[in-house]
């Protein structure tokens, strides 16, 4: 399975290393679990995403090795020979990221577990039976022989204890509990991981979580949990777009509810997080309008108005929970 990135590596000295546009846990872990280990092979790793690291991940990059991508960084880019590009199914999901790797033009690596993924790169490692790209990274880095530093453990656990929900999602298989028990046994420690990421709120977000919950409404006899944060809120509350991140899944808890959509007016566009708690799978629906994730956990970004893109989307969700996913 990893003969040909292993081989893709030993072709390469110096590898830009990238991810999707509003990046998460399992996103930012990867990607440093990744340059961590490039760089124990004595390669250079260069990391750059089109938006900034989240401040609840910042801890795991005190060096501020992440960078945010502008302009100045297309000649440090051009100068890569070879990139990853993880957790993402399309170059258009990387941002300004994607037009600036493909005017550098080296040849690509794509590590992902999105079933979506229709092989874009010259090398392509995409298993939609993994719980989180970092999982798979975790078995690279295994293939590799390379020494697991306790930076990359705490990233790679990082990884996949986001995207399995802290272990309580369908896709938590034995195998993600195995590789977290030798993460831990190789000194993560997962109550401070945890108090790190989702102990740290701030008022301002606390705010802006009671005003974004005072738009939730229902649909479908309860079965969907849908709202909604404008622009107007963050100011209001002081909060920032970092604060609005992880808040798709505050109505999970509601018995009833089947698929939750969360929609977010962000740079000029409205992001549409969609989950399915027992619903029909979402990531359909996504790909319908340009987005892409997985069955339980899907995104859009879209043009328009606030109210006709949640309008556009309710009505779909329904379609989709009375054709039972069909």
């Amino acid at each position: 399975m990893w003969d040909e990135v292993r081989t893709f590596i030993d072709e390469h000295d110096s590898f830009l290393v990238t991810t999707h546009i509003f990046p998460d846990g399992d996103a930012i872990g990867s990607e440093l679990a990744l340059a961590r280990a490039l760089r124990k092979l004595g390669k250079r790793a260069l990391v750059v995403n089109e938006h900034p690291t989240p401040r609840t991940y910042e801890f795991l990059d005190p060096d501020g090795s992440i960078k945010t991508y502008t302009e100045d960084l297309d000649d440090r880019i051009a100068r890569c020979t070879g990139a990853f590009v993880l957790d993402v199914g399309s170059l258009e999901r990387l941002g300004n990221v994607g037009p600036a790797l493909e005017r550098a033009g080296p040849p690509t690596a794509c590590i992902d577990h999105h079933k979506t993924n229709g092989g874009f790169a010259d090398v392509n490692v995409i298993d939609p039976r993994a719980a989180s790209t970092g999982e798979l990274i975790y078995d690279l880095v295994r293939a590799l022989d390379v020494p697991v530093t306790r930076g990359i453990a705490d990233a790679l656990f990082i990884a996949t204890a986001t995207d399995t929900g802290w272990f309580r999602f369908p896709n938590t298989s034995p195998r993600v509990h195995r590789m977290a028990a030798d993460l831990i046994e190789l000194g993560v420690e997962p109550a401070r991981i945890y108090a790190a990421i989702h102990e740290t709120d701030r008022w301002e977000r606390m705010e802006l979580v009671k005003r974004v919950l005072g738009t939730l409404e229902g649909a479908a006899d309860g079965r969907i949990a849908y709202f909604y944060l404008t622009n107007a809120m963050l100011e209001e509350t002081g909060a920032t777009e970092e604060d609005a991140e992880e808040l798709t899944d505050l109505p999970r808890p509601i018995e009833a509810v089947q698929l939750i959509l969360f929609f977010r007016e962000t740079r000029g566009k409205i992001k549409v997080s969609m989950r399915s708690k027992d619903g029909p799978p979402v990531d359909t629906l996504a790909g319908k309008y340009g987005g892409g994730g997985h069955a339980r956990a899907a995104g859009i970004l879209m043009e328009g108005e606030l109210a006709d893109v949640m309008n556009t989307i309710v009505d779909e969700a329904k379609a989709l929970l009375d054709s039972g996913g069909r």
